[in-house]
């Protein structure tokens, strides 16, 4: 192996190293409480190497958001390999808020993630590619990046609605952002409907890929 070559497996080495020590502060103590010292401290990797690989903490913890998402993605692909890319993609929203409603760890990612601008500009990008084939598939000539941003707007509307003092139902919130969404992409109220059922017909399969996701959820 070339010189070059070993650097890099050492390089992704020493990343997964920080992103997994990361990973286990945030969920025993949440994203706030945690700092880049602690990181250094837990993992034994020096702030220097860490900064050399990640800009600050919002990076870092971007890149575990990714992971996260990545893993929720895979998992619906998964289970509904049969279905086609709009039904991916609204029971891939679902399970994203499902799983805010499982974990208060989740919740609380989620949350850091749409109120910072840095971000929130990942989660859109994350969101783009899919949520681009879906609104291709309508042929809507209106501003896909608005309605895109108006998505994320609705999602964090529900991360917010857990901590009201008035107690909001999760489940009937989910719908109306669905809804919502989906009509910012120009689907049909018949279209609505039947996207909706099928999110309600199927709500032990989508507990399922909760929990395998959040195996204590």
């Amino acid at each position: 192996m070339a010189k070059s070559e070993k650097r890099a497996v050492h390089m992704q080495g020493v990343r997964e190293r920080i992103l997994t020590t990361a990973e286990e502060l945030f969920l025993s103590q949440g994203y706030k409480n945690t700092t880049i010292r602690q990181i250094v401290q837990k993992s034994g990797i020096t702030s220097g190497s860490i900064y050399n690989i990640f800009e600050d903490k919002e990076h870092l913890f971007s890149a575990l958001v990714d992971k996260f998402m990545d893993i929720v993605r895979s998992a619906v692909n998964r289970e509904l390999k049969d279905e086609d890319e709009v039904h991916r993609f609204i029971a891939l929203v679902y399970v994203e808020l499902y799983c805010a409603e499982a974990s208060p760890v989740i919740r609380e990612m989620m949350m850091a993630s749409h109120t910072s601008p840095i971000l929130m500009e990942d989660i859109i990008a994350r969101h783009e590619k899919i949520a681009r084939s879906v609104w291709d598939l309508k042929k809507h000539e209106d501003d896909f990046s608005a309605a895109l941003l108006l998505a994320e707007g609705t999602v964090t509307a529900y991360l917010i609605s857990f901590d009201f003092i008035r107690k909001q139902d999760p489940a009937e919130i989910r719908l109306k952002i669905l809804s919502g969404i989906l009509q910012s992409f120009a689907f049909s109220g018949a279209e609505i409907g039947n996207l909706l059922q099928f999110i309600g017909k199927n709500k032990e399969l989508w507990q399922k890929i909760t929990k395998s996701i959040l195996p204590r959820a």
